[in-house]
C-alpha cells in the first residue's frame, strides 16, 4: 500500500503538470517538500494529532500517535467519527468559536519558502477535556485539546491528544507525599515553624496552640515578635535571634533554649532545634520548638527532692543530738529560777545558813536583768526545742489517723484558727483580710489526716497575710486572699488538666494548660489520677524567681531574724508529699500575687 506523503505527492506533480502555468511547478516541489518535513515532524511527535471536519468531527488525518492512542491503524480510523477513536467522547460536541473572516491565502510567487504561519490566524475558542482511554495495558489518560481552524475558506478542527498518565501519576504521588508530610507536620507534639527571610510562613496546629495565636496571625511574624525583648541567657532578643538565624542560613544547625510569650504575654521556656532546608530552590529554615516548662518543674523537683531526701536522713540524729544538751540547759535554768525564788522553804534555809537576805538578792537579779536573761534563755530553749521537733518530722511518717475529709470544710476551719491566732494578730488583723472562696461544687473527699492538712493550709494562711503585711496597696485595693477548691486529672509534669476552678483578673485559672509547678513527690502518678486541689492566692508583693526555687528548703525564710524558723513550708512539703503522697506547688507574679496549689489524691467515686 502506497504511503499517504506519496499520494501526496502525485496528486501535487499531477497538478504542477496539468496547470498551465508551469512557472509554479519549483514552488509546488517546494511546498511538497516542506509538507513531507512537516508530516516527518508529526509522525515522530510523542503527541497524537487528528484534523476533524468542522462539523462532523469526523477523523480526515492523523499521526502515529494517535492512532497507537485509538489501538487503530490510520485506515480504519480516518473518515470515522471521533468517538471512534476516543469512546468517552460519544455524543460530545465541543464548543469551539468561529475563526474571524477575511483572511484570504495569498497567490502568485514568493520570497521565501511556505509555511503554516501563513495559514489563518487562531481566533477561535479552544477547549480542553480529560479523558480515559481504553488500552492493552494500563489504562491512559489523555488530554485533549481541541481547536477550530479556518484554512482556503473551510473549517477544519485540530485535536492535540497528549498522554498525562504519567504526569497524573507523579502529581498523584506528590499529592500523596504532601499529605502524608502535612499529617505528620499536623500531628507533631512539638510546635513547628516553617520560615523564610527571618519570617514564619507557614506553622502546624501544635504551634497554634503553644502561641494561642490563629495560623493566619502567626505567618508573616518573625520569632522576635512571639519573644520578650530580653532573654534569660542570651540578652537582647533580637541581638540573638539574628545569631541563631544566620548561623543556621550558613548550614551550623542550631540547637538552644529560648523563652516565648503566648499571645496573653505568658511566658515559656522552650528548646529549640533550627536547621536549613531547601524547597523549590529556595533556602527555608525549619524551627522545632519544645515546651520544657514541664521538664524545667521535674528538675526542680528532683533536686530539691534529693536536697529533702538529705535532710531527711540526718534530721533524726541531729535532732538527739541536739536534744540532750538543750535539755540540759533548759532544765537548769528553769532550777536557776525556782532556786531564786523567795517563799521556798530550801531556798530560805540556804539563804539563812549563808547570812544573805534572799529578798535582797532577789531585788538585785531584778536590777541588773539577771531574771529577764534566764527568762530569755528559757525562751530560746522552747524555740529551738521546737525546731528540734519540726526537724524530726522530715525523719518519720505521720501515724495520724486518716479518714476521708472535705478539703473545703478543712480549709474553711484554717481559716477559723487564722482569724483568732494571737501571733498572727500582732503583725496585722487577719479580719481585715477580704477572704474569697471559689469552691467548685461536687469536689470529690480525699483521705488524709485532717489535723496535719489543717497545719498545712494554715501555714500557707499565715504566709499569705504575712506577706500582705508587707504591701502598701494604692487606693482603690484592698488585701485579699483567694481560696479555691476543685479537681485535677493528672500529676504536675504529666499530661492533665485542672477543672473547676475559676482564675481571679490577669492570673492564669487552674482550667488552663500552663501549670507552673514546684516540689512534688519523687513517685510520679499516673496521668489520669484524680486530685482534689486547694489554692491559697494572696494579692501581697509576691515573691522573685530565686525566692520562689528555693521557698521549701529547710530553714529557708525571708522573715526578720526571731521571726521564722524557715520550716514551715518544708514540714508542709513533707506532710504532703510524703504522708499524703500528694503534691505542693507555688507560682508567683512579683509584685502582684503568689499562689500555692496543694494537690491531694482524690477518693474513688463509688460507680
Amino acid at each position: 500500500m502506497p504511503k499517504r506523503s506519496d499520494d501526496l505527492r502525485a496528486k501535487l506533480i499531477g497538478l504542477g503538470q496539468a496547470s498551465t502555468r508551469k512557472s509554479y511547478y519549483p514552488e509546488l516541489k517546494e511546498r511538497l517538500q516542506q509538507l513531507e518535513l512537516f508530516r516527518a515532524l508529526l509522525e515522530s511527535a510523542g503527541d497524537g494529532v487528528l484534523l476533524l471536519a468542522a462539523e462532523t468531527l469526523l477523523v480526515l488525518d492523523a499521526n502515529g500517535a494517535a492512532c497507537r492512542f485509538a489501538g487503530l491503524p490510520w485506515e480504519a480510523l480516518t473518515g470515522r467519527p471521533l468517538a471512534t477513536a476516543f469512546p468517552e467522547l460519544a455524543g460530545w460536541k465541543p464548543h469551539l468559536a468561529g475563526n474571524a473572516e477575511g483572511f484570504v491565502p495569498q497567490d502568485g510567487p514568493r520570497t521565501g519558502g511556505w509555511h503554516m504561519a501563513d495559514a489563518a490566524p487562531p481566533a477561535g475558542g479552544e477547549e480542553r477535556r480529560l479523558i480515559r482511554q481504553p488500552s492493552h495495558g494500563a489504562d491512559l489518560w489523555l488530554e485533549l485539546a481541541l481547536k477550530r481552524h479556518d484554512i482556503g475558506g473551510m473549517q477544519y478542527v485540530s485535536c492535540i491528544a497528549r498522554d498525562v498518565s504519567e504526569r497524573l501519576r507523579a502529581e498523584e504521588e506528590l499529592r500523596e507525599s504532601e499529605r502524608k508530610y502535612r499529617a505528620l507536620f499536623e500531628a507533631a507534639n512539638d510546635a513547628i515553624f516553617l520560615i523564610r527571610d527571618g519570617l514564619v510562613r507557614d506553622a502546624n496546629r501544635r504551634a497554634c496552640e503553644l502561641f494561642g495565636r490563629s495560623l493566619d496571625q502567626l505567618t508573616s511574624m518573625a520569632p522576635r515578635d512571639l519573644s520578650p525583648p530580653e532573654q534569660p541567657r542570651s540578652g537582647a532578643t533580637h541581638l540573638a535571634e539574628d545569631i541563631h538565624l544566620a548561623k543556621a542560613q550558613a548550614g551550623e544547625p542550631q540547637f538552644f533554649e529560648w523563652t516565648h510569650l503566648r499571645a496573653d504575654g505568658t511566658p515559656f521556656d522552650c528548646e529549640i532545634s533550627l536547621s536549613r532546608f531547601t524547597l523549590r530552590g529556595e533556602p527555608w529554615l525549619i524551627a522545632i520548638i519544645r515546651d520544657v516548662t514541664e521538664q524545667k518543674k521535674l528538675r526542680e523537683i528532683m533536686v530539691q527532692t534529693e536536697k529533702m531526701m538529705s535532710v531527711g536522713g540526718v534530721a533524726a540524729g541531729m535532732a538527739h543530738e541536739i536534744n540532750n544538751p538543750l535539755s540540759a540547759i533548759a532544765q537548769s535554768a528553769q532550777n536557776l529560777q525556782r532556786r531564786l525564788t523567795p517563799g521556798v522553804p530550801d531556798n530560805e534555809a540556804a539563804a539563812l545558813i549563808s547570812g544573805v537576805d534572799l529578798e535582797r538578792v532577789q531585788h538585785y537579779f531584778e536590777l541588773r536583768g539577771l531574771a529577764k536573761l534566764v527568762s530569755n534563755i528559757r525562751e530560746a530553749c522552747a524555740r529551738a526545742a521546737d525546731i528540734v521537733r519540726h526537724m524530726l518530722d522530715f525523719a518519720r511518717r505521720s501515724d495520724a489517723e486518716r479518714a476521708a475529709c472535705d478539703l473545703a470544710v478543712l480549709l474553711d476551719r484554717a481559716v477559723e484558727l487564722a482569724e483568732n491566732d494571737y501571733n498572727l494578730k500582732k503583725r496585722h488583723d487577719f479580719r481585715n483580710i477580704r477572704i474569697v472562696r471559689d469552691y467548685a461544687p461536687g469536689a470529690p473527699m480525699a483521705e488524709c489526716a485532717p489535723t496535719e492538712i489543717e497545719q498545712v493550709l494554715f501555714n500557707l494562711l499565715k504566709n499569705a497575710s504575712q506577706a500582705i503585711s508587707q504591701k502598701a496597696y494604692p487606693q482603690g485595693e484592698a488585701p485579699c486572699i483567694t481560696l479555691r477548691v476543685g479537681t485535677r486529672c493528672g500529676a504536675p509534669g504529666l499530661p492533665g488538666g485542672l477543672s473547676g476552678l475559676g482564675s481571679a483578673d490577669g492570673v492564669m485559672g487552674m482550667g488552663e494548660t500552663e501549670d507552673p509547678g514546684e516540689p512534688e513527690a519523687a513517685d510520679a502518678a499516673p496521668a489520669n489520677t484524680e486530685y482534689v486541689c486547694v489554692q491559697v492566692e494572696d494579692n501581697g508583693p509576691g515573691m522573685d524567681e530565686r525566692t520562689r526555687v528555693r521557698v521549701f528548703e529547710p530553714f529557708y525564710t525571708t522573715k526578720p531574724p526571731g521571726e521564722g524558723t524557715g520550716l514551715g513550708l518544708s514540714v508542709s512539703y513533707f506532710i504532703i508529699s510524703r504522708n499524703h503522697g500528694g503534691h505542693i506547688m507555688v507560682e508567683s507574679q512579683p509584685g502582684q500575687w503568689c499562689r500555692f496549689t496543694v494537690l491531694l489524691p482524690a477518693l474513688r467515686r463509688a460507680a
